[in-house]
């Protein structure tokens, strides 16, 4: 019996690359790639071959593939810290500070 092939390939859009790779000057970094258990960057180079960057580690990756993903990516979307207005003790504390003239 033939094993099942799953599709656990995703990519999320953003700068989240940046736990994976540095920036080089021939590479253009996407996004981060997740396929199976492995997860890097993805890059694209000169010759708009797709890359999968872990440090210093270049393995390529199948260009059509690639993109079919790329049309369905998402951006990671982190909700937004809630600002609480001041207390009204807290608006009510002042602090005085006393300049010298020296």
């Amino acid at each position: 019996m033939k094993a099942r092939k799953t599709n656990n390939d995703q990519i999320t859009l953003g700068e989240g690359w940046r736990k994976f790779a540095f920036e080089r000057p021939d590479l253009e970094y996407l996004s981060v790639i997740r396929r199976g258990i492995e997860i890097g960057a993805l890059a694209k180079d000169k010759d708009s071959a797709f890359l999968q960057v872990n440090g210093d580690m270049r393995q390529p990756l199948n260009t059509s593939r690639i993109q079919a993903l790329l049309r369905s990516a998402r951006s990671v979307v982190r909700p937004a810290r809630v600002a609480s207005q001041p207390t009204q003790e807290q608006r009510a504390a002042v602090v005085v500070t006393e300049a010298s003239d020296q």
